[in-house]
């Protein structure tokens, strides 16, 4: 009898389990399908690194952000970086989970003249879905490059499980911004 009480408790552990991952999965997509439905985030790039998927991209216009010392600043657009974990990440997440803790610098310069024309931090927000941003003024529209520049999460971990973070590392996109005056 307590062998068979174990084993349907296993079985309901396991359904649980699977139901929540499945309602994860079907919540960021929809967050991300309202978000390309509503033409709001324009894609910089994306990379995959480190046991993390990487993306870059604005919105074409500032959020309101509290509190304001946390990139809710004035700017034209709400710049934002977007990283969940890979299949492969040996730091203890599950494929697809956000990355929290991570200290993440930018800064844009015009790529015909390399005049930074932003830098600053990207600090953790929510909205649908936690994320890093700031809002960030670009002057006008042409040719840019960004750079971000990510360190390693200020996270504590089990040593015997997570053997380490990686180096710290700096990402570039080269993009097009159209001013939408």
């Amino acid at each position: 009898m307590r062998k068979l009480l174990l084993i349907l408790v296993s079985i309901v552990i396991v359904v649980l389990s699977a139901a929540c991952t499945n309602q994860k999965e079907k919540a960021s997509e929809q967050h991300e399908q309202k978000h390309k439905e509503a033409g709001e985030d324009v894609t910089i790039g994306q990379v995959i690194k480190n046991g993390m998927e990487i993306n870059a991209v604005y919105m074409p216009h500032s959020v309101e952000v509290a509190p304001v010392e946390k990139g809710g600043k004035e700017g034209n657009i709400h710049l934002e970086a977007d990283i969940h974990a890979t299949a492969d990440n040996t730091f203890g997440f599950h494929k697809g989970e956000w990355i929290p803790y991570l200290t993440i610098k930018y800064k844009i310069h015009q790529a015909d003249t390399n005049k930074v024309v932003a830098e600053g931090q990207l600090y953790q927000m929510v909205a649908g879905d936690p994320h890093y941003a700031s809002n960030v003024n670009i002057p006008e529209s042409g040719h840019y490059e960004l750079i971000y520049e990510i360190s390693a999460p200020d996270l504590a971990r089990h040593v015997d499980d997570v053997k380490g973070f990686y180096k710290p590392m700096t990402l570039k996109w080269k993009f097009e911004y159209e001013d939408s005056k």
